[in-house]
């Protein structure tokens, strides 16, 4: 069962991603914080990371940077509903830092799940 782990700060969020992708098979974990991911990562190892870009305390784009590093080989889809991430500089240094995609939100359960689908198989 391959393993998600999803960092947002939004319980109503989370709650119905995590909810949808136990549906479809995975194995789901949530985290309200990049400090609380962090901790998570050092006890399980999930294939994949939803990542929020805005988030309490250490940002998303910070996380990332930690991720890239400490764990190379993490798949991670960086998702955000406040910032444009449709901005070619935004996305290259995204994509540099191990962004396999960027989900825009609000999204639909398909987005989601092709998102997750296509990131699991890269």
């Amino acid at each position: 069962m391959q393993k998600i782990l999803i960092v947002e700060d939004d319980v109503s969020v989370s709650g119905m991603v995590q909810a949808l992708l136990e549906e479809e098979g995975y194995q789901v974990s949530t985290v309200p914080s990049a400090e609380k991911a962090k901790e998570i990562l050092n006890t399980e190892k999930p294939e994949l990371a939803l990542v929020d870009i805005i988030l309490p305390g250490q940002g998303g784009m910070d996380l990332i940077l930690e991720l890239h590093t400490a764990y190379p080989d993490l798949k991670v889809v960086l998702t955000s509903g406040k910032i444009d991430m449709n901005k070619s500089t935004f996305k290259v240094l995204a994509h540099q830092f191990g962004v396999i995609s960027i989900l825009p939100k609000p999204f639909t359960v398909e987005e989601l799940l092709e998102t997750v689908r296509d990131a699991l198989a890269s």
